[in-house]
């Protein structure tokens, strides 16, 4: 494994700068946007794929977000940046989220958000626009595990990977999470799973106010996801969730990952321990570790840090697909 550290990262990251101002004098400004749904598990995934125009049959980057997050929060500045510097990219919403299909509705699951995923890379390596030969995928917080496990399930088709702040071990996230909560928590998700596919879920708010109950409950969680969330977004998972995610451990699967992994942690990440995610990057094949000091959870998504890891991460994706 290849660590970086912070000054390292100011150098790569000049260095992509240059990179990506090379491919936009070669890419014309702008890309279309086409539908890129696709079938998984008897229903559908919404899925839009942005095509850079005057490229032929470009890389592809295939992206989805984390934890009850939809497509549209928060990844829009990642996917245009990948799309200037000539990659095609596609962003899907799991099943049960958004515009795409399944019941119930809302519900997080790792290994069944990883179904999505693996489906996701077979139908966007098929598409006619790209070159599924160099297809790398993306993703961040919950989804920065998914990626390492679906990355493991498609070796050979998988060629890069991207984990931005990953969940790696549902025990140790859920050691975060506050024990005062614990007993109601448990009650509700007991309820939740109680109830059928055709039923409604019994729902938890995502976030919070200090002090109330919610799924996502750290320092920065308030704050820092809110700011993902556009007007009128849903703020509600169900509540099997607490029972589900500390079962997980999509960290295991490092050492079976096949393609270059670049892995960025938050050193002050209030939901996910970096010391895990540390442990994780080691366990990789091709594996590459950046560490942003002083950085939480929700740092990369916005600010200097944004420009400094998708910087980072448009260079890796050149580098390797």
């Amino acid at each position: 494994m290849k660590r970086i550290a912070w000054p390292g990262l100011l150098w790569a990251t000049a260095m992509s700068s240059l990179l990506v101002t090379g491919a936009r004098a070669q890419t014309p400004a702008g890309y279309d946007v086409v539908n890129a749904s696709f079938a998984c598990q008897n229903t559908t995934c919404d899925a839009e794929m942005w095509l850079p125009k005057g490229v032929n049959k470009p890389p592809v980057i295939v992206m989805a977000h984390g934890f009850g997050a939809l497509k549209d929060w928060g990844l829009k500045p990642f996917a245009q940046r990948f799309v200037q510097a000539g990659f095609a990219v596609v962003r899907f919403d799991y099943r049960g989220f958004g515009k795409s299909g399944g019941q119930p509705r809302l519900v997080v699951n790792g290994k069944e958000h990883v179904k999505d995923w693996v489906s996701a890379i077979d139908a966007i390596k098929a598409r006619p626009e790209v070159d599924g030969n160099r297809l790398g995928i993306w993703g961040s917080s919950y989804s920065g595990g998914q990626v390492l496990v679906a990355a493991a399930e498609r070796p050979g088709v998988v060629k890069a990977v991207s984990s931005q702040v990953p969940f790696v071990s549902g025990l140790q996230s859920a050691l975060k999470f506050p024990i005062t909560k614990l007993p109601l928590a448990n009650w509700l998700a007991l309820k939740d799973m109680l109830r059928s596919d055709s039923e409604q879920p019994v729902y938890v708010p995502i976030i919070a106010k200090e002090g109330e109950m919610a799924a996502l409950i750290c320092p920065e969680c308030e704050k820092g996801y809110a700011q993902l969330v556009p007007p009128g977004g849903h703020n509600q998972v169900a509540a099997r969730v607490f029972l589900t995610l500390p079962f997980w451990f999509p960290g295991h699967s490092a050492d079976k990952v096949e393609a270059p992994t670049l892995v960025i942690a938050a050193e002050n990440d209030g939901l996910i321990p970096v010391s895990g995610v540390r442990d994780t990057a080691a366990k990789l094949k091709k594996g590459e570790y950046v560490e942003l000091k002083g950085a939480d959870h929700f740092s990369p998504y916005a600010g200097p840090l944004f420009e400094q890891v998708v910087g980072k991460q448009t260079a890796f994706f050149k580098k390797n697909l």
